[in-house]
């Protein structure tokens, strides 16, 4: 087992069209949120129904990070990237709270941009930290990085 057969399966596993997966239950929230501004159904019902169409991209992540845990020898590492899938699924449901204060008037749009224009990038940085420590914990932790580049040479 090592990271050229990990890049393999995840290159695989991301060619298989689960991707789609995630962009459907995005273009059903809006579809949901546009029945909101016609008055066919409540704002707490698309919120519901959001979180239940959520599953499946919640599965597929859950389902790449294991290819990746699968591969690690590090207990440390094997228990860090557990730890990334939990709380990447527990926050899911406030972003949708946070959206739901956003449309209801609770928290002002510029509130939300603002927010949103800190996380992300914090975000971003913040993956960058966890994948570097991620390496330092266990050599055969494949990045992003690294995966795109495999990719896009067409050897993995």
């Amino acid at each position: 087992m090592n990271k050229r057969d990990q890049m393999r399966e995840l290159t695989k596993f991301d060619e298989s069209g689960k991707w789609t997966v995630s962009m459907m239950s995005g273009a059903l929230a809006l579809m949901l949120f546009f029945a909101v501004e016609k008055g066919w159904i409540s704002l707490v019902g698309v919120l519901l129904i959001s979180e239940i169409a959520a599953l499946p991209a919640w599965k597929k992540t859950w389902d790449r990070e294991a290819i990746k845990k699968r591969y690690l020898l590090s207990r440390e590492a094997k228990r860090l990237a557990h730890w990334n899938s939990i709380t990447g699924l527990i926050a899911y449901p406030f972003v949708i709270v946070f959206l739901y204060f956003t449309v209801t008037g609770q928290i002002s749009t510029l509130a939300f941009f603002v927010t949103i224009a800190v996380l992300i990038p914090s975000s971003m940085m913040m993956h960058r930290l966890y994948e570097k420590h991620m390496v330092r914990l266990d050599e055969n932790y494949v990045t992003e990085r690294e995966l795109r580049e495999e990719q896009k040479w067409g050897s993995a």
